[in-house]
Order: C-alpha cells, then sequence, then structure tokens
C-alpha cells in the first residue's frame, strides 16, 4: 500500500512540474496565415503592454485602406541609437511580412527627427514614433491620428512594446 501511494505521489508530481513548465515557459512565436513569426522576447509579457485609447483604435490604424507608406521615426542619440535599428528591423520585417499574407504592399522608410513635438499625421502614411529609454519613463504604447508612439523606460521594454504593437496590427491577443 505504501508502495502504491509512494509511486502515485512521484507520478503527480511529474504531472504538476510538466503543467507548471508549460504554464510559465515563455511564449516566443505566433502563427499568423499559416506563417510563424518568432521574436526575441515573451509574447506574454509583452501583451501586459498597455495600449491607448485602445487595441482597436491602434490596430485600424495599420489597416486604413488609404495606406500606402508605414514611416519609422526616431530622435538619433549618441549612445544607444544602435536600439532603434534593431525594433525599426523588428517592424519593417515583420509588418511587410503581415501585408505581403494579406495580398497588399506598403512601403517602409525611416526618418530622424531633432524633437518629436511637430509631427504631423497624414491619411496615406503611418508613422510609428520610437522613444528611446533615455528618452522617456513609460512603457506604453499610444495612437492618434495615424501616428504610434512606442515609448519603453529600458531596453527590455523597448522590444516588448515593439513585439505588443506587432501583435496589435495582426489582431493577435495571445493572453
Amino acid at each position: 500500500m505504501k508502495k502504491i501511494f509512494f509511486v502515485l505521489m512521484i507520478v503527480s508530481l511529474i504531472f504538476l512540474l510538466v503543467y507548471l513548465y508549460f504554464l510559465f515557459r515563455p511564449v516566443v512565436s505566433i502563427n499568423y496565415k499559416n506563417q510563424t513569426f518568432t521574436f526575441r522576447d515573451d509574447i506574454k509579457a509583452a501583451n501586459r503592454i498597455r495600449v491607448y485609447p485602445d487595441e482597436k483604435t491602434v490596430h485600424d490604424m495599420f489597416w486604413n485602406p488609404n495606406l500606402e507608406n508605414v514611416t519609422i521615426i526616431f530622435k538619433p542619440l549618441e549612445k544607444g541609437s544602435g536600439y532603434y535599428l534593431l525594433e525599426s528591423f523588428e517592424l519593417t520585417y515583420k509588418l511587410s511580412a503581415m501585408y505581403l499574407l494579406n495580398g497588399m504592399k506598403k512601403n517602409f522608410d525611416a526618418l530622424s527627427v531633432d524633437s518629436y513635438d511637430n509631427i504631423e499625421s497624414s491619411e496615406n502614411v503611418l508613422k510609428i514614433v520610437l522613444v528611446h529609454p533615455q528618452l522617456t519613463d513609460k512603457t506604453l504604447v499610444e495612437g492618434e491620428d495615424n501616428v504610434i508612439f512606442i515609448h519603453a523606460k529600458d531596453y527590455r521594454d523597448f522590444d516588448l512594446a515593439t513585439i505588443k504593437t506587432i501583435l496589435v496590427a495582426m489582431g493577435i491577443d495571445s493572453r
């Protein structure tokens, strides 16, 4: 009887450990239109990034029927500007693939600015503004009038906010 109880406890413990592993392991890839997209960080963590005013508003900016161009805007810094390149590549690569999977082609370009104060919206150009961790103390994605700001207070949050923006564009909620 003690042996059976001991074996049941061991088996139960093994099942518990396997369950906990799958519950807490990072998710780094998603399937979108039968195509796998892999990210550098945990998608579950990215989904905790706040989006203002809401995800639907930001999602709709990516799917504006008049949209022809996506411009990534950044403010150059003496140190840490390499992160702009990293996030810009992630956005350009995954968003252009997203559009192609939907039978659309959009042009992508980048623009450096001296200030984020005078960024004007345009109906046929979606502007994605990358706000470097040295320039903000908050992490969030904020969209209004065809301009999306990606704020991040540290480099990991920069990755997570970029991932969140891509997931919102794709209409994926992987919570």
